[in-house]
């Protein structure tokens, strides 16, 4: 009788719905199909299939063929039949000499009762020999340090190859298996496939070792993080009355932009975003060119008349409260229709404020903890050309020193050409890099909301100031990160002390 090969057996269960015309008793069923025999047989040698039949022990569903089914190395294509008990796997295409093949089945078959399904694996070999090197792989994400499901680890003929000749998927745990392997080099590289076609797309998350390797039996470790992608220009989009923004990279020269063909004014907004002011474009086809690229947008009639509106930012305590409009504004500032009012209605009162390209920083030595409202009246702020806001008011919160928590932080080690990034529920609050050569082993980092906290430390290789993920190009990995979960939560007015281990 054939031997099963069952990598990893998953006892999942699908709902349970009611079968009509089939009666049920005793315990639910969850074991999976069990694969009674195959032909040619497992392990066997010598062997040229057109096909493979696969017999199991109850009747089965297919489930995903395309996706679940996969012949390791990959010189035949697929086509699967099912009839009752029984898999045909029709194998299209030339089978190479003197090779060993896995046929491999992730999740693909299932009982039709309970759904219970499992990994099959099923090997033969054209020669007269088995190959029989395994490989194991744990998965994760290089910049959470959390394990991956669904990644897929693949060996690969040469670095420029797009398909894989060996290829697995990681479990729940992050672990990924390959087996029957010969005593070859590859280029080993992990990716999530998101849009299924096999191949390592330059969006994807991934990771790739720089050298080939061999089989040998062991572990390897990946850390995934999508790549930086230096070219590409997108999410344009035009912000009523005169904004234009969008995802630039920092590695592109804003001297190199060209909107309508003309060099137009910009402001980084950060690392990977830009702002352009649209206040001397008149309204209709927009062409906006990179070095790399070329976007087509619109500019309307209507969006060039749209009315001019606030959004108040979020404030840390202290001056200024930053107040950012849908156009630059010029500097005519009408502090009389400006008011700056408490819950009570009170009035806080506002000694100056300063533009700061579509920014407007209110400045007083009376703020209020607690809820506020600005209230702008028709024409107290103004774009260069003249649009004018109209009644608004603004809510906000600021908060006093009481308000807010200090963490002193000593380090297990000293820090020099280091990021530290302090995260609250998953943002970054505040953002602290060191020089290489400071050697500080504590600090204390203020003004911090209430909260759980996570201490980030970011061995910043480049000393750029940012994390940066694997760079394809010159096959960096991931700048190495350590995440310390455990910090005590920050609590209004106290100071905590944090020894990250």
């Amino acid at each position: 009788m054939f031997k099963r090969i069952v990598s990893i057996t998953l006892l999942a269960l699908l709902s349970a719905c009611a079968q009509v015309g089939v009666l049920t008793g005793g315990g639910k069923d969850v074991k999976a199909p069990l694969l009674l025999k195959s032909s040619p047989a497992h392990a066997a040698i010598n062997a040229y299939p057109a096909r493979l039949v696969l017999s199991f022990d109850e009747f089965i569903e297919l489930v995903n063929p395309i996706e679940t089914f996969r012949l390791e190395p990959s010189d035949a294509k697929l086509s699967v039949a099912l009839h009752k008990k029984e898999v045909v796997i029709s194998l299209k295409g030339t089978l190479n000499s003197n090779t060993t093949y896995s046929l491999c089945i992730d999740g693909g078959i299932k009982d039709v009762s309970e759904g219970n399904d499992s990994i099959y694996r099923i090997a033969f070999a054209t020669g007269s020999l088995l190959d029989s090197l395994k490989q194991h792989y744990r998965v994760g994400n290089a910049y959470t340090k959390k394990s991956m499901q669904g990644v897929s680890v693949g060996l690969f003929a040469s670095d420029t190859s797009q398909k894989a000749r060996y290829l697995a998927k990681s479990n729940q745990e992050g672990w990924a298996s390959l087996d029957f392997l010969p005593r070859d080099s590859f280029y080993l590289k992990a990716f999530l496939d998101l849009n299924k076609n096999g191949i390592v797309d330059s969006f994807e998350p991934q990771d790739q070792l720089s050298l080939p390797a061999t089989p040998n039996n062991d572990s390897l470790a990946f850390l995934l993080s999508v790549p930086r992608d230096i070219q590409r220009s997108y999410a344009f989009k035009v912000k009523p009355p005169g904004l234009l923004l969008g995802h630039l990279p920092e590695e592109i020269d804003v001297k190199d932009l060209r909107l309508n063909g003309v060099q137009p004014r910009c402001i980084r907004l950060d690392r990977d975003s830009i702002m352009v002011p649209l206040e001397l474009t008149e309204s209709g086809p927009l062409t906006f060119s990179t070095p790399f690229d070329t976007l087509n947008l619109l500019y309307t009639e209507k969006d060039l008349k749209s009315s001019l509106k606030g959004e108040m930012l979020p404030s840390a305590m202290g001056n200024p409260v930053r107040v950012v409009w849908n156009g630059f504004l010029s500097n005519q500032i009408d502090l009389m229709k400006i008011r700056l009012m408490r819950q009570d209605s009170s009035s806080v009162v506002l000694d100056s404020a300063v533009v700061e390209n579509n920014a407007l920083l209110l400045y007083s030595h009376s703020w209020s903890r607690g809820k506020l409202k600005a209230v702008f009246a028709p024409g107290a702020v103004q774009t260069s050309i003249g649009q004018k806001n109209g009644q608004q008011t603004l809510d906000f919160s600021y908060a006093g020193q009481e308000d807010l928590g200090v963490l002193m932080v000593k380090f297990p080690s000293s820090l020099g050409g280091q990021l530290v990034l302090l995260e609250k529920e998953g943002k970054i609050i505040q953002s602290h890099y060191y020089l290489k050569g400071s050697n500080l082993m504590q600090d204390t980092y203020r003004n911090l909301p209430p909260g759980e906290y996570h201490v980030v430390v970011v061995d910043d290789l480049n000393g750029n100031g940012f994390w940066d993920g694997y760079r394809p190009f010159t096959k960096e990995p991931a700048e190495p990160v350590r995440r310390y979960i455990k910090v005590p939560k920050v609590r209004a007015n106290w100071e905590l002390d944090v020894n990250l281990e």
